[in-house]
């Protein structure tokens, strides 16, 4: 299990392209692919979700006229609903003693009361209409009755990749599936864990003790790429804490510098990252395979797309984030793709070489101490995607400091 699609997407077609087909044994999905599925065998029917973004905060508008006192955004609120899911948070009671580090902002007694009320009518209302957030499944599961639960889908082994992105209703959900002495084995870089906030194995009901190993030896990129990924953590967000984890560099393969290239405009970026790639690409040597580019919200990305597919040809490009191509690559049995994935969804993926485009925004000052970590999470992610060259194009001059981390192109 794991949280993104891309990464399922990718190991299977690599699986498929070993070995024809995945073991009848195995299945490799999304958390929430599989957590509808059990939401099915445990309810008896189809969850129903919102079909559009503006439901839920149209909700939120409607109800929160009742506590004019409530000044929160829309956001911080949707937000709040899905922390009381995922923190599998049963009552108002238990609501008012749940620990809320990490979430950015603090709520008094009174707020808290106001939100759990919130809380309910925009739950009520979703279900009045048969509808339910996501994140409201694992929770629905984990607090149904003994005869519910026994219908769930249970697994010899599981296997929980990118456990950092995981919340403890999620978890709660995974322990539930796990058959009586079978085996559960999660994977987890604190380094890279920017979307679920100071969590530790104890608070989402796991008894790790003396059974953890922490991997401070990457196998997977070289020294260069490594430290000064670091060194943008360290100089973004706090890198002392418990939760990073420190690496050994011994015996690492040196490798080349992280590369900078500054242009003059977005389109001047993504013109140079085609060129760059078709160099590389040109006579054959290296397969397109072996690159991966990441963009981020800065970046045009259809046009992006569009560029790589009239240099390459459209069968050649897989873009993770396209709705066709999100579960399999363009049609072509064996064919050797260039991939292209947005930032928030390129966690696990990996490539010998790494563009990276339109990230420019996570290296500026920011005062939100938690958003100034949140970004350097990101970029540490997205630079320890490169196994061998990793390429930063930015469109404007990033801080000094930021700068002198890398090689600068001509």
């Amino acid at each position: 299990l794991i949280h993104n699609t891309p990464i399922v997407a990718d190991i299977n077609e690599r699986l498929r392209r070993l070995h024809g087909a995945l073991p009848p044994h195995l299945e490799i999905t999304t958390f929430f692919a599989w957590a509808t599925r059990q939401w099915r065998h445990v309810f008896g029917a189809q969850p129903r979700l919102p079909d559009r973004p503006q439901v839920v905060p149209g909700l939120i508008e409607q109800h929160r006229v009742r506590w004019p006192e409530l000044r929160h955004r829309t956001a911080l609120l949707q937000g709040e609903i899905d922390f009381i899911n995922e923190a599998l948070i049963a009552d108002e009671a238990a609501y008012q003693q749940a620990s809320r580090a990490g979430r950015g902002f603090g709520l008094r007694p009174t707020e808290r009361s106001m939100i759990w009320a919130l809380y309910e009518a925009v739950t009520s209302a979703l279900r009045d209409s048969t509808l339910r957030l996501w994140s409201a499944l694992p929770r629905e599961i984990c607090l149904a009755s003994p005869q519910h639960q026994a219908r769930l889908e249970r697994h010899d082994h599981i296997l929980v990749d990118e456990g950092q992105f995981f919340a403890p209703s999620w978890f709660a959900l995974v322990k539930l599936a796990v058959v009586r002495n079978g085996q559960l084995f999660v994977c987890a870089d604190p380094n890279q864990g920017f979307m679920r906030s100071r969590l530790s194995w104890k608070s989402v009901g796991l008894d790790v003790a003396g059974r953890t190993k922490k991997l401070r030896r990457s196998y997977r990129t070289t020294r260069a790429i490594l430290e000064t990924a670091g060194r943008v953590i360290e100089a973004l967000g706090p890198a002392d804490g418990e939760d990073f984890l420190l690496p050994d560099y011994a015996g690492m393969e040196p490798g080349e510098p992280p590369l900078l290239v500054v242009t003059d405009t977005p389109q001047d970026a993504m013109d140079r990252l085609v060129n760059e790639l078709a160099a590389a690409m040109g006579d054959g040597a290296v397969p397109l395979g072996a690159a991966l580019v990441i963009y981020g919200e800065n970046a045009r990305k259809h046009d992006l797309y569009a560029a790589l597919c009239t240099q390459f040809g459209a069968p050649r490009v897989w873009w993770f984030n396209e709705k066709t191509q999100k579960k399999a690559p363009p049609p072509g049995e064996g064919r050797d793709h260039l991939r292209m994935a947005y930032l928030d969804t390129a966690t696990g993926l990996e490539a010998g070489i790494v563009f990276l485009i339109g990230v420019e925004h996570l290296f500026e000052e920011e005062p939100d101490s938690q958003r100034r970590e949140d970004n350097a999470r990101k970029l540490y992610m997205a630079m320890t995607r490169a196994g061998q060259r990793l390429v930063l194009l930015s469109s404007r001059r990033l801080p000094a400091a930021m700068e002198g981390l890398f090689e600068r192109a001509a």
